[in-house]
């Protein structure tokens, strides 16, 4: 079995994770921030955890809290 098959088979549930009105997620190709409501990845809930996984092309910064 592939790692991500085994990895897909523990999941519970998942959810889209969107932009809010803070702008802490950013686009890494110009750094502009992701606009409101734009889904930014998803949230993977496990046995014990919760992930949340950003898109290839997005990070998050805290540097406007």
């Amino acid at each position: 079995m592939s790692q991500f098959k085994a990895f897909m088979l523990n999941i519970n549930s998942f959810n889209l994770v969107h932009a809010s009105e803070i702008e802490e997620f950013f686009y890494e190709k110009n750094e502009e921030a992701v606009e409101e409501g734009e889904v930014v990845g998803i949230e993977i809930e496990n046995e014990d955890t919760v992930d949340i996984v950003l898109f290839s092309d997005i990070y998050f910064s805290q540097q406007n809290f």
